[in-house]
Order: C-alpha cells, then sequence, then structure tokens
C-alpha cells in the first residue's frame, strides 16, 4: 500500500499489506493530554481506529471523528485531521494531515459496486475454547473465515502464518461488542453490517449448502 520510501519517516507501523496499513496514533486533549490509539488505513479508503487508552477500552474499529470526540476533542468533524497525529521516525507527532496515510482517504467513503460490508465474526478454538475474532475486510480474509467455520476441529494454530497460538489472552467481552458496523460501533446486526450472500463471502468451488444454494440462485 505504501513504499518503503513513504514508511520510513514514520515510527510505530505494526503491518503494511497491500490491503491496509496499521500504525500507532494519538490525538492529544490540552486538558486531559494524550489519548493512544492504532491507526488502521485501508486502500478502499476507509480508515479505522482501536482506541487503547486502557485495556478494556471498548472503542473498536470507529471512525476518526468518533476517536477524537472520545479524546476530548470539540469540532472533530471538521478538524480530526489535524487532531489526530502519528509519530515521525524522531519521536515527535505529526498530524494526518500532513503526512501521506491520507492519499487513499475521501471526504465521503465509497463502497465498491457490490461489495457489503462484513461484519466481524467469532469462532471458538477446539482446543483451547477461546473465541477468535476474524476480520472480514477483503474476500481472502473472508475465505479463511468460510473455510475454519466448515472446520468442526478448527484451532488457533490454524490461522495463516501461525500469527495466533492457544497460549494467547481471549478478547475481553466489552471488546467483542464491537464488531466493524459502519453504522454503530457496538451494533447487534443490521442492514448494515450482515451479508445474506454476495460474490465475496460465497465461492463457486465450495460445496456447503450455503454457497451451492447461493451459486444455483445467482
Amino acid at each position: 500500500m505504501f513504499t518503503q520510501e513513504e514508511l520510513i519517516q514514520f515510527h510505530g507501523v505494526f503491518r503494511n499489506t497491500q490491503e491496509f496499513l496499521e500504525i500507532d496514533c494519538g490525538c492529544t486533549n490540552p486538558r486531559y493530554g494524550d489519548t493512544p490509539g492504532k491507526l488502521t488505513v485501508y486502500i478502499d479508503g476507509k480508515i479505522e481506529i482501536d482506541c487503547t487508552c486502557m485495556d478494556n477500552c471498548p472503542k473498536v474499529n470507529i471512525s476518526p471523528i468518533e476517536f477524537a470526540r472520545h479524546a476530548g476533542r470539540t469540532n472533530a468533524h471538521n478538524n480530526w485531521k489535524s487532531q489526530i497525529w502519528v509519530f515521525s521516525h524522531d519521536g515527535h507527532k505529526i498530524a494526518l494531515w500532513r503526512t501521506c496515510l491520507l492519499k487513499y482517504h475521501t471526504h465521503t467513503f465509497q463502497r465498491p459496486l457490490r461489495q457489503v460490508i462484513h461484519r466481524d465474526e467469532f469462532l471458538r478454538c477446539s482446543q483451547c475454547n477461546k473465541e477468535r475474532r476474524f476480520i472480514l475486510r477483503n474476500k481472502e480474509a473472508i475465505k479463511i473465515y468460510h473455510q475454519a467455520l466448515a472446520n468442526n476441529n478448527w484451532r488457533c494454530s490454524d490461522v495463516p502464518n501461525h500469527s495466533l497460538t492457544c497460549d494467547d489472552a481471549e478478547e475481553r467481552g466489552s471488546r467483542k461488542v464491537c464488531r466493524g458496523c459502519p453504522k454503530d460501533s457496538k451494533c447487534g446486526g443490521c442492514e448494515k453490517c450482515v451479508c445474506f450472500g454476495c460474490d465475496w463471502c460465497r465461492f463457486d468451488y465450495c460445496n456447503c449448502q450455503t454457497c451451492v444454494e447461493f451459486i444455483i440462485n445467482m
């Protein structure tokens, strides 16, 4: 998504893939100080932030505006680009609008044609009995979840690249309620985030009943 030349100016980059970038961020309130977070920039222009002001903060997958308001800033709707910052390579704070991180962003997020928002889903490990979050932001991630759902013996170690083990802590209940709905961060399921079948989450090579019925009725 971003070149090494672009990212060399930043400190706190977690991941830079072809689909998204994760980086440390924050928002400073003159009265209460800094509120830290993790900012995710997606290639389709969407920006989400997980607040890390405390371990069980429920503000997960929220918009930059909501994050700035959570930090106590006023006029966040118009000023979030200058209120939210990231760290430069030498540890100084840089406002988002001064960086290249907004080059994919549009003022109004436009969903690509035929794309449906899929909220995060959870699956329980058959070995440790912990629930694990699947973030469904692209077709490949949805495919991984779909295959895991069909596996009655799915385990944490089955996660690609072995990025998760049974020893890792389970998410707190207060964070599980946040599942990436664009309408309401604590949504329990609505027309904005629950998909009943699309070309992202149904596969013509899959023999499960859900996929077969979708392909037949297309």
